[in-house]
């Protein structure tokens, strides 16, 4: 990769199926954190590179129109096995969601069978399935060292733990610590799930969790045991004792609600905004914003700044169904929405 072409958004492709509060069904659209991480950065006008793996039959007109927004496919290896990593989105009316069909039975339409699939085997988070296939479906170095080992800015998204430590190790040591790595806890490792591995953590500059992941491993903290809803409360220990274990910062994202912020040697949460927008389908707005918010380091290198490019990613992504509508963004409108955004955080100061 040249200096020109420095940004790396490193996971998963999936086929989705999303179902809003409102009854609205759309059925295997184009998804996956490291494609919504991608599209993140794009709508900056910044060259980045989409490092994932996909099946023999995943559709190669996705790929094409990720290609023709600038999205850089080289380093999207395709396997000889179907693509059985499919996801679904289940939405309820106060903004949680669930991807397992018997929770969202009471949420589906009287002829949701006619356009989902509900009967076959989904790779639902945690099952069986899904601890089977989804190691196939991460990139490891094997599939992207030699083309990408120049970057100078990469997210990772989560995946296999000796695979998100390996692909962070390697980065710091090819670009002597020259390169900036945000990575979304955790890692979903389910032997593993309450352990913050330090061999990891110290490779990563800034961890971005949503609160329900905070919530769900907060024992990955030593010493902080419990963690409520409540950003107030114990997350602020949790997040001090992750900083400890080598991030710079620990952004917690929080959906409708923002997301806050703790930086090293810091005593106090920074608060960072919403961009008001009406949202149609939330799908990927954390994996934008972890995209939004790694462009906004390379331009500003304040990670509360940063914050704001991540706000304006995600709201962009949020307004329709999908990944594809958000190509069409350009950096005008982005920046135009920064500014905005920037203006509203100075009056809530």
């Amino acid at each position: 990769m040249s200096p020109a072409n420095p940004f790396l958004a490193i996971g998963n492709c999936t086929l989705d199926d999303v179902v809003t509060p409102d009854g609205q069904i759309s059925p295997r659209q184009l998804g996956g954190n490291a494609v919504y991480t991608a599209a993140g950065m794009r709508l900056w006008n910044v060259d980045v590179s989409l490092v994932s793996v996909v099946g023999a039959d995943y559709p190669a007109v996705w790929l094409e129109q990720l290609a023709d927004a600038g999205i850089d496919i080289s380093t999207v290896a395709r396997i000889e096995e179907p693509h059985l990593l499919r996801a679904r989105s289940f939405y309820f009316p106060d903004g949680s969601r669930t991807d397992r069909l018997k929770e969202a039975q009471a949420l589906l339409p009287a002829n949701a069978g006619e356009t989902l699939d509900l009967e076959s085997e989904y790779a639902d988070t945690g099952s069986p399935l899904h601890r089977r296939i989804w190691p196939s479906f991460c990139p490891d170095l094997s599939q992207w060292a030699d083309q990408l080992g120049a970057a100078a800015y990469a997210h990772i998204a989560p995946g296999p733990l000796p695979r998100n430590r390996a692909n962070a190790s390697f980065l710091k040591r090819r670009r002597r610590g020259q390169v900036e790595i945000t990575f979304d806890w955790p890692w979903w490792d389910w032997d593993q799930e309450a352990h913050a591995d330090v061999d990891l953590l110290r490779n990563i500059d800034y961890l971005l969790p949503s609160i329900e992941e905070l919530t769900i491993h907060a024992d990955a903290a030593e010493g902080a045991k419990t963690v409520t809803d409540n950003p107030d409360g114990h997350a602020f220990d949790v997040a001090r004792r992750l900083l400890a274990k080598g991030p710079k910062g620990v952004g917690v994202k929080m959906g409708a609600r923002g997301m806050r912020l703790l930086l090293q040697n810091q005593k106090r949460w920074f608060d960072i905004p919403t961009f008001p927008t009406t949202a149609v389908d939330p799908t990927g707005a954390g994996d934008a914003f972890c995209g939004g918010f790694l462009v906004g380091l390379a331009h500003t290198d304040d990670p509360v700044e940063a914050a704001l490019y991540g706000a304006v990613s995600a709201s962009f992504i949020i307004e329709d169904f999908g990944v594809l509508h958000s190509l069409q963004v350009n950096a005008r409108q982005a920046r135009s929405r920064l500014r905005r955004l920037q203006a509203l955080l100075a009056l809530q100061k």
